[in-house]
């Protein structure tokens, strides 16, 4: 019975994620949701394989004990608003820029927010990008990341 419970709340939409190790040549495979559920393997389809197996005796275990299983995090709705705690001196900065910038601290904040997560958007798509036109490996393709992302904090640190 379990089984057949896990089986279905495997089919909605959870967050598989994989991690290539480099120093290994393996792959992690891992569901976001899920504390500690995760799986390894020679290649990225044998972890993602070995990740079911693992993600339905998660599930099995948790139903089990009674408790209640994570909603994928695609579920998760999003109102607009969040409260935010951040150190002082860095509030105290973000505000005069703000106000150089003749804009509400609020308005500032959406607009570096926004700033960074299209900067990461555009890397990652260009890294995709990159990959495929290269043909590269995993390992290759990780290493080239890795290596824009060290240049990328040192411009950015400037």
């Amino acid at each position: 019975m379990n089984e057949a419970k896990a089986r279905d709340f495997l089919k909605k939409p959870y967050t598989r994620v994989l991690i290539p190790d480099e120093e290994s040549g393996t792959f992690t495979a891992q569901i976001a949701e899920f504390p500690g559920c995760l799986a390894q393997g020679a290649s990225p389809a044998e972890a993602y394989e070995r990740l079911e197996v693992a993600a339905e005796s998660w599930i099995e275990a948790a139903l089990e004990m009674q408790q209640e299983i994570p909603s994928p995090a695609a579920d998760v709705q999003f109102g607009g608003r969040f409260a935010l705690r951040l150190p002082r001196s860095l509030h105290r900065q973000a505000a005069q820029l703000a106000e150089l910038e003749a804009t509400s601290l609020n308005q500032f904040i959406v607009s570096a927010l926004a700033e960074k997560v299209g900067a990461v958007n555009v890397y990652r798509s260009f890294a995709e990008q990159l990959r495929a036109s290269m043909g590269m490996t995993v390992a290759g393709a990780t290493d080239l990341e890795a290596s824009l992302s060290r240049k990328k904090a040192r411009v950015s640190s400037r």
